[in-house]
């Protein structure tokens, strides 16, 4: 495994591009958006690829290739040589040491979502005593502070503020719900929602998804949706926005630092 410095990215970026299964958390990291480190098997046209966000989501794409594997399982599951606490590893091409018995207690399932248009569009605008805004600068401090997310993908606040079209829906003036985008990359942006628990079962969530959506629409941006098949309140959440299964769901691995 090379580590793969910033001018290398560009090509690694496209080579993704090409592949059958693209998450905005990993783009935004080639696409050098997001912090993270990526690997390949060569220095330069690299075609077996690792890349890890700071976070830790991470994935391994491209042509198979054993000995890229090997030293890749000693990284994650021997030296644990990642940064972050947890890996959270994106196995649409799962690497053949994980499909082990040995491996089976780090799998779960993730499902992705996509837009449905006409389910969207029967969604309800408001609901009640709530009411959705966009989160400027001077909502900045009180959103980190209720939700602590501001600094969790992006860089800080300015990206924040200018790239995840952050959306807080208030109940009678205090913060309820959020929806921003975790990532954005190649016109597709990766939804996080959080509703706090006191407000769950109002619509809240629901209604911070609606107008978040709305705002990827103006700017021609696809909003997809990933979460755990077990989290059934985020299943039911992105069914109740509009949202539907893309195919079934698939193995992800947790791979926890000792």
């Amino acid at each position: 495994m090379f580590k793969l410095d910033y001018t290398q990215y560009a090509a690694a970026y496209d080579f993704y591009l090409k592949g059958p299964a693209f998450f905005p958390l990993i783009g935004a990291v080639l696409s050098s958006e997001q912090d993270g480190v990526v690997y390949g098997d060569a220095r330069t046209a690299a075609r077996r690829i690792y890349v890890e966000h700071a976070f830790g989501f991470a994935q391994v794409y491209g042509e198979s290739g054993a000995a890229f594997d090997l030293e890749l399982k000693r990284y994650l599951l021997r030296d644990q040589a990642f940064a972050a606490p947890k890996v959270r590893l994106y196995t649409p091409c799962l690497p053949a040491f994980l499909d082990d018995a040995r491996c089976e207690p780090l799998r779960s399932l993730r499902q992705r979502f996509l837009l449905d248009a006409k389910r969207f569009a029967a969604t309800p605008r408001a609901a009640g005593d709530l009411a959705a805004i966009t989160v400027d600068g001077a909502r900045l401090d009180e959103v980190e502070r209720i939700f602590g997310v501001v600094g969790r993908f992006w860089r800080g606040a300015a990206d924040f503020l200018g790239k995840s079209n952050a959306v807080v829906v208030l109940h009678r003036g205090q913060p309820a719900a959020l929806c921003y985008a975790a990532a954005a990359a190649d016109r597709r942006a990766e939804i996080d929602v959080l509703t706090l628990p006191e407000y769950r079962r109002l619509g809240a969530g629901r209604l911070a998804v609606r107008h978040f959506v709305e705002s990827c629409f103006r700017q021609s941006v696809a909003p997809v949706w990933d979460c755990f098949a077990n989290n059934l309140g985020s299943m039911h959440l992105a069914r109740s926005a509009g949202f539907v299964a893309a195919a079934p769901p698939y193995p992800f691995f947790t791979i926890t630092k000792s």
